[in-house]
């Protein structure tokens, strides 16, 4: 009976760490998060290569793909994208992807560093880049006449639409909405943009972009920041009225009186001076 116990409780001792430590999803996401990329692929190949369920493997090739193309890893990142809409077709993250990827590979790919396998025309083409080595490998864009705010405005309502509530959505809001306060640039020539630009014409834009952002994302972090923007945009208008009213909203959303904040200590500051 004894020796019956003590086999019974080697085997728990032995099987206890892989209960333990077996890969996972949420492991690897939080590795990945916390910048041990290495670990968190790892961890991934780990879930692919084991029993896992469908799901948690069609994900792991989901995060090794999005892992890769962080990394501007781009032949690495389809590889594993098309790996996954051919394994699990049905998956929702296959979905997410596989129409995707076309696009993905064209728009990348001049930056993309594919290998070869074939050692002949592996050396092949290295004799021709010899002769060639000035050449650039990145295509120059000549965006001149080009709208620059309407076409980076584009992209970012397509990640709003299509991938809504999300983090992607909330940093395409963030984008969009720096693009649409403006810049300009330095020199003789610099030219303008958003509403550095042309008030009238981006400032209904501004509001109505901001306006959502704080609909889809009322807790982001940011908020109290575009609204110091956007009390600074009317600010250097001379719209005292407008920039008075963003302020106290600024001081308003802050809560409590006595809860201090940058952004209210800011406000109030510029309360005190607004005409100039």
């Amino acid at each position: 009976m004894k020796v019956v116990l003590l086999t019974i409780s080697l085997a728990i001792i032995l099987l206890a760490p892989l209960v333990c430590f077996s890969a996972s999803v949420e492991k690897a996401e939080m590795l990945n998060q916390h910048g041990l990329i290495q670990e968190a692929k790892s961890e991934l190949i780990d879930i692919i290569f084991s029993k896992s369920d469908d799901s948690d493997k069609a994900q792991s090739y989901y995060l090794l793909g999005t892992i890769a193309f962080d990394e501007n890893k781009v032949s690495v990142a389809l590889d594993s994208w098309r790996e996954l809409a051919n394994k699990y077709p049905n998956s929702s993250q296959a979905k997410m992807v596989k129409d995707r990827i076309s696009e993905l590979a064209e728009i990348v790919g001049e930056s993309a560093k594919e290998s070869v396998e074939n050692a002949i025309a592996l050396s092949y083409l290295r004799h021709g880049n010899f002769w060639s080595k000035g050449k650039d490998n990145k295509f120059s864009i000549d965006s001149s006449w080009i709208q620059n705010v309407e076409a980076a405005t584009k992209w970012y309502d397509k990640v709003i639409s299509e991938f809504p509530n999300s983090a992607a959505s909330r940093i395409a809001y963030q984008d969009k909405l720096r693009t649409l306060i403006g810049w300009e640039e330095t020199g003789k020539y610099g030219q303008k943009y958003g509403i550095c630009f042309s008030f009238s014409q981006y400032m209904p834009q501004l509001l109505e972009t901001f306006a959502s952002f704080e609909k889809d994302h009322p807790k982001a972090s940011t908020l109290q920041a575009f609204r110091y923007q956007i009390a600074q945009a009317y600010w250097r208008n001379k719209d005292w009225s407008k920039t008075r009213e963003w302020l106290n909203l600024i001081i308003k959303e802050s809560g409590d009186g006595s809860i201090d904040s940058f952004y209210k200590d800011l406000s109030e500051r510029r309360l005190q001076r607004v005409e100039y």
